[in-house]
């Protein structure tokens, strides 16, 4: 879903913009898993975003880990434009991209009772 259409370059540079900004921090192959596409353009989007000072990046191990770059003048007039943007998205893309599961369920817990569902 494009809401930013026409102030943005392409569908995978507000993907990349929209994840940075609610996840906080996300790799390329993270991002683009998240949304279903391919890597290399996520990974290109996120190249030039870096290069325009929009985010910034730093190698953990061997991985390029991103983030929106608080230095960049400009950093709360877009954070309130993808705010926005994420205001307009379908409630279920809205859910997925502010819940972050970062560790595995107990073993035999059912994946209802996860969701917060089965209570």
């Amino acid at each position: 879903m494009l809401i930013l259409r026409g102030l943005l370059r392409a569908k995978s540079q507000e993907n990349a913009l929209v994840y940075l900004m609610s996840r906080g921090e996300g790799y390329a192959r993270a991002i683009a898993g998240f949304y279903g596409m391919p890597v290399n353009p996520m990974q290109k989007q996120l190249a030039r975003l870096e290069e325009d000072g929009v985010v910034v990046s730093e190698l953990i191990g061997r991985v390029r880990n991103y983030r929106l770059n608080p230095r960049y003048p400009y950093i709360e007039p877009l954070t309130a434009l993808l705010k926005a943007a994420v205001a307009a998205y379908p409630v279920e893309l809205k859910n997925r991209l502010l819940v972050q599961r970062t560790r595995p369920r107990k073993a035999g817990k059912p994946l209802v009772a996860a969701r917060g569902e089965g209570k």
